[in-house]
């Protein structure tokens, strides 16, 4: 009894570490639990379990993690800290502010572009079918 509290422990260790790290990768992708659960195939009660280091983590799900996460599965076992964006100024992942500004603007005048042209389609059905005759 003794000796699998021992290993228990010690696996907790690891766990922990592991769980803390995936937390932080997926903190850093701005994904909630649910998401990521969902995206791997595993429910997000035990997802959860993970992160928190309740429980061991196979390497079926760390592959897939990597892959979302878009890093390496060594990553999840370094022991350098962790991170992803070295640019503070980058709050919203790879994007910069200024990046998620023009995205906005370029996709109002989509939207501005499109209200025209449906504006526009009737017109021309109106116009196309006044100038029939009717029988």
């Amino acid at each position: 009894m003794i000796i699998n509290l021992g290993l228990c422990c010690g696996n907790l260790g690891v766990s922990k570490k592991v769980g803390d790290r995936i937390r932080k990768y997926r903190q850093l992708a701005g994904l909630n639990q649910e998401y990521v659960a969902e995206e791997i195939g595993m429910s997000g009660g035990n997802f959860g379990k993970i992160e928190r280091g309740e429980i061991d983590i196979n390497t079926d799900y760390l592959y897939k993690l990597s892959k979302l996460f878009k890093i390496p599965v060594s990553e999840f076992f370094e022991e350098k800290p962790v991170s992803i964006v070295h640019d503070k100024n980058v709050p919203y992942g790879y994007a910069t502010k200024a990046d998620l500004e023009t995205l906005t603007d370029i996709v109002k005048k989509l939207a501005t572009e499109v209200e025209k042209l449906r504006e526009a389609i009737p017109k021309r059905k109106t116009t196309k079918t006044a100038g029939r005759k009717k029988n």
